[in-house]
């Protein structure tokens, strides 16, 4: 996976500085592998369609999530978080989670997030 530094994409830096002074934390991006989409792909009632860049999945007449394509290869793609949490059927998003991509983190200051209090991590010291 190629890491970009968000200065350098301009449209990314416009919708991260929009999402930040308009207090829109919804569209921040989720990614998952686009293997995700396999699950959907042999189904007669879902539909996959895509342009170079951007695509869709729909369940005819019962629900449909944009995504954005990016990656070599098209290997991952890209929702925003409001379509996770409003237009992936709750029935889907273990599917999703399961092919969701992170970068590295910290797994205690996650700890620490999904519970707060105190975790043993160390001195505190000067960085």
């Amino acid at each position: 996976m190629v890491m970009e530094h968000i200065k350098d994409i301009s449209i990314a830096r416009q919708l991260f500085t929009e999402i930040a002074k308009k207090d829109m934390p919804e569209k921040l991006q989720l990614f998952f592998d686009a293997n995700v989409l396999d699950r959907y792909r042999d189904k007669d009632d879902v539909k996959i369609i895509r342009t170079d860049t951007s695509g869709r999945v729909s369940k005819r007449g019962v629900w449909s999530l944009d995504f954005g394509i990016s990656g070599e290869d098209d290997e991952m793609i890209h929702i925003a978080g409001e379509a996770f949490i409003h237009r992936l059927p709750e029935a889907e998003r273990d599917h999703w989670m399961d092919n969701m991509i992170t970068l590295p983190v910290s797994r205690n200051f996650l700890k620490g997030l999904v519970r707060p209090g105190c975790l043993d991590d160390g001195p505190i010291r000067e960085w």
